[in-house]
């Protein structure tokens, strides 16, 4: 359980909203202070601004004015170098010739063009699109042809990179910069015509040349039967290897740490909620759990283990296993006498079940009658002062 001390938990829904009127609210409250300190325009998308300022103005004013805001808010600056700003993924360059701004695409250092490959065992709607964003995002940002030509050059390398064949970058890039030019010019007063069809969404398992033949069959059917629906198909990949192999061995139930245990009792319903950081086998144990209760789950979950291994032989090498240990039976046997479900078993004759307990949070919810403790720290109040044998130097 874990506390929210400022702002909104990472990826909640709320997160971008929340930063939004937080944002209106600095720019309410700093606008006229800002534009005093030199501020001429302020444009800014969520939590990234980009600002215009006078030639004598002082940046880092500006800034101490916005980070003394809210001690949790800290702004950062990065200031035009050789007439190049970069916003987003937008590089603005100041043109001195045309007395005006360019746009084009910014990519940062750490980029490495990796795309889905085009020998990947996916539908082929999923490499068209790797292509299509970038042309798409090319076109919507880059300013002059100069500029729309050599990223489509930087798409077309990008592509190649990740074994795209050339003439399917091309054919992307020639179609929409057709789509782009007939948009604009495309007349606004345009009738639009709608679509009264329902539209369907069918998801359908990718198998290559099989699943474009069974897509037709099924469109082929229903413009029959029922012209009335648009069925749109998508398709879904195989998993990957990946997911048929687990990178760790699973570890069995009662040999994992840090868990919160739940234990019933199967003659009566009292029950016990428990937490520990060690192994849960060790702490079942030391609540009087016999120490073969899962001893064949252990000869399942290690062939290394001797068929008649117990809690006390599972050691990590042959070595550690041969040490000779000596062990405290009568500190176990006093730590297992004041367990709960020991006195609970040895009051009423009951038995635990031992192999069918649970992780679980919920002790405030079903307030199992076999827990007694009621704070995890205890709470020590002394009214009249402090003990005088607990005092460093009583004497003083």
């Amino acid at each position: 359980m874990y506390v929210q001390h400022n702002g909104v938990a990472m990826g909640a829904p709320l997160a971008p909203v929340i930063a939004d009127i937080f944002m209106s609210h600095l720019e309410t409250t700093l606008m006229d202070k800002l534009t005093q300190s030199g501020v001429c325009e302020w444009y800014r998308y969520v939590d990234d601004t980009f600002v215009f300022i006078n030639k004598d103005a002082n940046v880092d004013n500006i800034l101490s004015i916005l980070n003394e805001f809210h001690p949790s808010i800290k702004f950062t600056r990065k200031i035009e170098d050789n007439d190049k700003l970069e916003f987003l993924d937008v590089q603005v360059i100041r043109s001195s010739e045309q007395q005006c701004f360019e746009t084009t695409i910014y990519r940062k250092p750490t980029f490495t063009g990796l795309l889905t490959s085009w020998n990947s065992y996916v539908p082929i709607q999923y490499k068209k699109a790797s292509i299509v964003s970038m042309v798409n995002r090319a076109l919507n940002i880059c300013s002059t042809y100069k500029h729309l030509e050599d990223e489509f050059n930087e798409i077309r390398r990008i592509g190649l990179l990740n074994n795209y064949p050339l003439s399917f970058i091309d054919t992307i890039i020639g179609i929409k910069l057709s789509q782009h030019r007939n948009k604009t010019f495309t007349k606004i007063d345009t009738p639009i015509i709608e679509n009264d069809k329902k539209k369907i969404y069918v998801e359908i398992p990718f198998i290559q040349s099989s699943t474009i033949g069974l897509k037709n069959k099924i469109k082929h059917l229903t413009n029959k039967s029922r012209p009335d629906l648009d069925i749109q198909f998508f398709f879904k990949p195989p998993s990957s290897t990946q997911a048929f192999f687990q990178n760790k061995d699973p570890i069995v139930k009662h040999m994992k740490s840090d868990v919160v245990y739940y234990v019933k009792c199967n003659d009566c319903t009292h029950s016990y909620i428990g937490k520990t950081e060690r192994q849960c086998i060790r702490r079942l144990n030391e609540h009087g759990a016999p120490k073969t209760a899962y001893q064949q789950q252990c000869n399942h979950a290690s062939d290394d283990l001797n068929h008649n291994s117990n809690i006390q032989e599972l050691r990590r090498s042959s070595r550690i296993r041969n040490k000779t240990t000596i062990t405290n039976d009568n500190s176990s046997d006093n730590m297992i006498a004041k367990s709960s479900i020991t006195q609970h078993e040895k009051e009423t004759g009951h038995h635990m079940d031992w192999s069918n307990f649970q992780e679980s949070l919920l002790i405030k919810a079903y307030e199992p009658e076999l827990n007694k403790t009621t704070h995890s720290v205890p709470l020590l109040v002394f009214p009249d002062g402090l003990p005088r044998v607990l005092l460093p130097n009583p004497d003083l």
